[in-house]
């Protein structure tokens, strides 16, 4: 009987934990609000997935996500420490603040170190967001809108978007790198509008660049240096009194500002 007991609290217990773990996903309807800035404030520790979809609603859902798990060798014996009580919500639950121009939200901070975010591919969208965790991350992925990001995280993946966007990214995480990929570059290619606006304190900026892609960068690595693998006849340099080097690929167009103060840049060949 004893056994039985202790096996139905372990059995409670570990339901308890599934309970606490779970967030209670977020729906908010942007049908008709199309043209609206949509900003979203991110106050928790967490890696960040922002999913462009042909749909018309925003939907956050989260997770608490372990599978780095411990070291390999080694025991995780945190649990036999006191715990400290965390003030968390069981859901986002954000405070709204709606204009006529803009939406704004703020998320609760819940338990989930792992948040989605998916809303239509058309959204102007605008993200303030910082995560200390070493293995966190944004990405962003199918967004065809006006992209307004500032985030301190140690990754920033950049895939499939039209732009403009602009990054900044100016906290004290040690090691930072910013991937950018698959940019729909005819958007911006017909007028040489200012499509990429990057800045970064000491992230490593990773650039892919399209075969054929008629561009002209402005790059800046203030303490370190600029790297490519393109072919050098494509490539028209030119130099700046303030240590900018101004690239003109196939003889310029669609304009890209890069600058990172302690950080690489490399431009490479997009596969």
């Amino acid at each position: 009987m004893k056994s039985l007991n202790i096996t139905i609290l372990l059995v409670c217990a570990c339901f308890g934990t599934l309970l606490a773990d779970a967030v209670k996903p977020f729906h908010f309807s942007l049908k008709g609000k199309e043209q609206k800035l949509l900003k979203i404030i991110i106050l928790q520790d967490a890696s960040v997935h922002i999913n462009g979809y042909d749909g018309s609603e925003l939907l956050i859902t989260g997770k608490n996500d372990t599978s780095t798990g411990p070291i390999n060798g080694y025991h995780d014996i945190s649990a036999l420490a006191a715990q400290i009580h965390k003030s968390t919500s069981a859901d986002f639950a954000p405070r709204i603040i709606e204009n006529n121009g803009m939406i704004e939200m703020i998320l609760q901070t819940t338990d989930a170190n792992d948040i989605t975010i998916q809303l239509p591919k058309r959204t102007h969208f605008s993200l303030q967001f910082v995560s200390h965790l070493p293995k966190s991350m944004l990405s962003l992925t199918g967004l065809y809108g006006e992209l307004m990001i500032s985030a301190d995280v140690p990754s920033v993946f950049i895939n499939n978007i039209s732009g403009p966007l602009s990054l900044t990214s100016a906290g004290i995480n040690l090691k930072k790198v910013i991937n950018i990929n698959h940019v729909r570059w005819n958007k911006a290619s017909h007028d040489n509008s200012s499509l990429l606006f990057i800045a970064s304190l000491n992230a490593d900026v990773n650039l892919c660049v399209p075969p054929g892609l008629k561009a002209s960068l402005n790059l800046k690595a203030t303490h370190n240096r600029v790297y490519s693998d393109l072919p050098s006849h494509q490539l028209n340099y030119e130099s700046s009194k303030n240590g900018d080097l101004a690239v003109k690929l196939n003889g310029g167009g669609t304009q890209v500002f890069i600058t990172t103060e302690y950080g690489n840049i490399l431009l490479k060949k997009e596969l």
